[in-house]
C-alpha cells in the first residue's frame, strides 16, 4: 500500500469494454460512465457492481443487451499510473435494473454486473466426488471450473475427508464446503475475490486476527474538529460512520453461542455426544494466545451477566441436535471422513466455536466511510480480511490536561468484512464494514 498524502482522490476509469460471443467487436463505453459502485464482500467469492451511464447512441438497442454480455474493466488510481497498479476486473452484464429518459434523445443506463465467474459457474453442475482437505477440495472445484484461481492461506483441521458434491454448481458448492472448514482450534475460514487481486482467497480468521495491523503509521480518526497538530502519527480522516444495530448479545444468546447443549448423533455406532459450550472459555482461550485482534484487549463478551445467580455461559440456551457420523466411507483399507465426520471424541466442539466465533465477530459492526485511495491499488489486496486501526475521540476530555483521548469503545483493530467503493464524477470514496473480536482496554491520549 503506498502511503499517500491525503487530498481530494482522483481515478480513472481507462476503459470499460462491453462485449458479446453475438458480436466481432466490443464497445468501450468508459467516457459515458456516470456513476459505478463496486462491491466486495468476506463471504462471498465474487464482487458484484452497478453502473450507470448515458446511452446517446442506441448501445441498448443495437448492442441487443440481453443478459449474459462481458464487460471489463480497468480501473487505475491517478498516482499509480507510473507504477502500472491497475485494476482489471471481468463482469457480466445480469440484468438492466433501469432505463429512463433524461433528454428526448438521451436515456440513463443502469446495469447491475457480476464478475464473470459467477456466470461461468452457474451454467455448470458440479456432481463427483472428491478426497482431501475441504480448503483443497474448494481450490479443486474453483480450478478446474471457473476462469481464476484459488489461493488458500491456512490449514484445515480435516485432511481426509470424502464427499459427493450433491448437484451443485461450482460455486454453490464451495459455500457449501466452506461450512466445514475450520482450523485445529476451530476458526472460521472465508472464501472471497478481493478487488485488488486476481485471485479468490482462501483464509482463516486465526491468520486475519494474528496479522500486522496494515495502516498502524496511518491510522483512521473520526475527528472533524480536533486539533492533533502535536501528534507524530499521520491520521487518515474517516469523513463519516455508522454505529447502529449492535451489541446484540439477546440474538446471539438465541442462537446457541453464549451457553448450550449440542448433541452430536453418531447414526454408524448408534452413540451420541453432549458437548456444552460456554462462550467464556472461548473468550479466555483467545486471550491466553493473544487472538483478540491487534492491539485489543477488552472482549466483547462478559462473563460478569448472570440470570438467577448462573453466569450466561452456564446454561444451556439451546439444544442444538446433529447427526455428525454416518461411516459412509468406511472400509477394511480405509476410512475417510464424509461431510459431517469428525472421529476423534470432542472434535465436534470445532463446530461449535466456528459459529461462535462469526456471531462474536459481527456483534460489534462499523461503517466508516473513508477516500478510496488506499484502497484501489491493483497490487495487492487491502480490503477484505486485512486489520486495520480506527479511532474515535472520546466524548469528554482528559480532565488532567484537557486533551482528547480515544473511545475505547469503538476504537481499536478491526477486520474488513466488506466493502463498497463508489465512483462518481472525479471523486471515489469506500464504505468499509468493519468487525471485530474486543476493543482498546487502555486508555490513550492522542
Amino acid at each position: 500500500m503506498t502511503q499517500a498524502t491525503e487530498s481530494s482522490t482522483s481515478y480513472h476509469i481507462a476503459e470499460a469494454i462491453l462485449s458479446s460471443d453475438r458480436t466481432t467487436t466490443g464497445i468501450d463505453i468508459a467516457r459515458l460512465i456516470n456513476s459505478m459502485v463496486i462491491y466486495e464482500h468476506i463471504e462471498k467469492p465474487y464482487l458484484t457492481m452497478s453502473l450507470s451511464f448515458a446511452d446517446e447512441e442506441n448501445i441498448v438497442q443495437d448492442f441487443d443487451i440481453q443478459g449474459g454480455e462481458r464487460l471489463k474493466i480497468k480501473i487505475i488510481d491517478t498516482e499509480e499510473v507510473e507504477s502500472g497498479n491497475e485494476i482489471n476486473k471481468q463482469f457480466v452484464v445480469d440484468k438492466i435494473v433501469k432505463a429512463e429518459k433524461i433528454e428526448e434523445r438521451r436515456e440513463q443506463i443502469v446495469l447491475h454486473c457480476t464478475q464473470y465467474h459467477m456466470f461461468e459457474s452457474v451454467v455448470q453442475n458440479v456432481n463427483k466426488s472428491f478426497v482431501g482437505s475441504p480448503t483443497e477440495i474448494i481450490k479443486k472445484i474453483i480450478d478446474n471450473n471457473l476462469s481464476i484461481k484459488a489461493i488458500i492461506d491456512g490449514e484445515d483441521s480435516i485432511r481426509d475427508m470424502k464427499v459427493i458434491i450433491p448437484n451443485m454448481h461450482p460455486i454453490e458448492a464451495v459455500i457449501w464446503l466452506k461450512k466445514r472448514c475450520t482450523t485445529n482450534d476451530g476458526f472460521p475460514f472465508f472464501v472471497f475475490s478481493p478487488l485488488g487481486v486476481d485471485n479468490i482467497v482462501i483464509r482463516d480468521l486465526d491468520r486475519m486476527l494474528t496479522q500486522t495491523v496494515q495502516n498502524l503509521a496511518n491510522p483512521y480518526i473520526y475527528a472533524p474538529s480536533a486539533k492533533l497538530g502535536k501528534s507524530n502519527i499521520k491520521y487518515y480522516t474517516i469523513d463519516d460512520y455508522t454505529y447502529e444495530s449492535s451489541e446484540n448479545l439477546v440474538r446471539i444468546i438465541e442462537a446457541g453461542s453464549v451457553g448450550s447443549s449440542n448433541v452430536f448423533y453418531d447414526t454408524l455406532n448408534g452413540i451420541s455426544e453432549t458437548i456444552h459450550h460456554n462462550v467464556n472459555d472461548l473468550f479466555q482461550n483467545l486471550i491466553v494466545n493473544n487472538k483478540l485482534g491487534g492491539a485489543n484487549s477488552r472482549f466483547s463478551f462478559s462473563n460478569e451477566f448472570k440470570v438467577k445467580d448462573k453466569t450466561l455461559g452456564e446454561y444451556d440456551s439451546k439444544v442444538i441436535s446433529t447427526i455428525s457420523s454416518s461411516g459412509s466411507y468406511n472400509n477394511l483399507d480405509t476410512v475417510f471422513k464424509s461431510y459431517n465426520d469428525e472421529t476423534v471424541k470432542g472434535n465436534q466442539n470445532k463446530k461449535i466455536k466456528q459459529q461462535a466465533l462469526k456471531q462474536f465477530l459481527t456483534k460489534s459492526p462499523l461503517f466508516i466511510t473513508v477516500k478510496s485511495r488506499e484502497f484501489i491499488t491493483g497490487d495487492a489486496n487491502y480490503t477484505l480480511g486485512k486489520a486495520i486501526r480506527v479511532a474515535f475521540l472520546d466524548t469528554q476530555s482528559n480532565l488532567d490536561n484537557n486533551s482528547p483521548a480515544f473511545d475505547l469503545k469503538k476504537s481499536g483493530d478491526y477486520i474488513i468484512m466488506a466493502a463498497t467503493h463508489y465512483f462518481s464524477g472525479e471523486d471515489s470514496k469506500t464504505e468499509l464494514l468493519l468487525g471485530k473480536m474486543a476493543s482498546l482496554g487502555v486508555e490513550t491520549n492522542i
